[in-house]
């Protein structure tokens, strides 16, 4: 399956890597390996990311950190819409399309 990032969710992602990285140097480095084994789990499991309420989007969390990754699957494309935090606005990343 291939993965593909709107613009807007690398840029979520890179803000995140770079908090964490201004906190403690590699704790963003951290981050990026939670988001890559969550993307992991994504592609060998797709459907199971918690619904979104859009009938085509899901969301899984990124574990250790207080991030999930909000995502739709189209064939054989795994389509990240966004990378957000979960204790801030719950529907970040809702009005994204491709």
């Amino acid at each position: 399956m291939r993965i593909r990032y709107l613009e807007l969710a690398k840029t979520d992602l890179i803000a995140a890597w770079s908090w964490y990285e201004d906190q403690q140097p590699g704790l963003g480095d951290q981050l990026l390996a939670a988001v890559d084994a969550s993307l992991d789990q994504i592609v060998k499991w797709p459907r199971s990311g918690t619904p979104t309420g859009n009938p085509s989007e899901r969301r899984v969390a990124v574990r250790g950190f207080p991030y999930a990754i909000r995502y739709r699957v189209t064939g054989d494309e795994l389509l990240i819409t966004a990378i957000l935090h979960q204790h801030r606005r719950p529907d970040f990343g809702t009005d994204r399309n491709d």
